[in-house]
């Protein structure tokens, strides 16, 4: 059942009509219909986008711009970084986060040792002379690091996780 009567619902031409006249007969006022309302909100939101946003410095929008300290972008230092820290997870080092357990396996950290060299190699003559140190120190650290863990396998008389478990 419906409250509203037949005789109180207005139709669009209804309003169109009392736009053009003025208003009804009663003395209501007149109605405008602003159709530009959704430019308007446009221009608003963009207008509080660009007030919301920093200034970038042009240092900043250059790095953007070549993706260089970008979280999204490609860096050389950063792939690095993460091949370090799988090989320092083989070494015994770190923590495996998928084990909870402090596990060594020094065929898998040599290898990781050997692809970060390899890339060396392949880069050389590419990289920037910061680059290039960076490479240099993290192969150099990793290195020693497994040197060490070595010595620590053979001393203790551990053996590497990989042949703890052909053993088995």
């Amino acid at each position: 059942m419906s409250r509203c009567s037949p005789e109180k619902v207005m139709t669009e031409q209804d309003v169109r009509g009392q736009q053009d006249q003025g208003g009804d007969e009663e003395g209501t006022p007149r109605f405008h219909v602003d159709e530009g309302w959704k430019e308007s909100v446009a221009e608003e939101r963009q207008r509080l986008r660009e007030q919301e946003q920093p200034q970038k410095q042009p240092s900043q929008k250059q790095a953007e711009q070549t993706g260089a300290g970008h979280p999204d972008g490609a860096d050389l230092r950063v792939f690095l970084a993460g091949l370090y820290t799988q090989t320092l997870m083989y070494l015994g080092e770190v923590e495996n986060p998928m084990t909870k357990k402090v596990e060594q396996n020094l065929p898998e950290a040599q290898y990781l040792i050997d692809t970060i060299d390899m890339l060396r190699q392949k880069t050389q003559g590419n990289l920037s002379a910061e680059e290039e140190q960076y490479v240099g120190n993290l192969l150099h650290d990793l290195r020693m690091r497994y040197v060490g863990a070595v010595d620590r396998s053979a001393a203790g008389g551990k053996e590497p996780a990989e042949e703890k478990e052909k053993g088995q």
